[in-house]
């Protein structure tokens, strides 16, 4: 398993986190943190760190979650630590 933080924008209605989760639960990818960085009525901006069951789900990630309507991928990468949400962050 890889640990990763990611950073995705979505639209700011009510299901749109609910899309990102359900789909990332799909994949097998473990929720290890969440929080939202900002919203402003239109747009959210949250923040993951998750750890990715195998490297073809790892490789594909950005590309999955961006099938979601709205969800734009702003950030992914690899983390090895879970004990807090800031960090280095790397714009894809």
């Amino acid at each position: 398993m890889s640990l990763r933080h990611v950073i995705v924008e979505l639209p700011d209605r009510p299901g749109s986190l609910g899309q990102v989760t359900t789909l990332l639960g799909r994949l097998g990818v473990d929720i290890r943190q969440m929080r939202v960085l900002s919203r402003d009525g239109a747009v959210a901006t949250d923040e993951f760190v998750v750890n990715v069951p195998g490297a073809v789900i790892d490789r594909t990630l950005p590309e999955l979650l961006e099938e979601i309507q709205g969800v734009r991928v702003l950030a992914i990468a690899a983390t090895d630590t879970d004990s807090g949400i800031a960090g280095a962050i790397v714009a894809v």
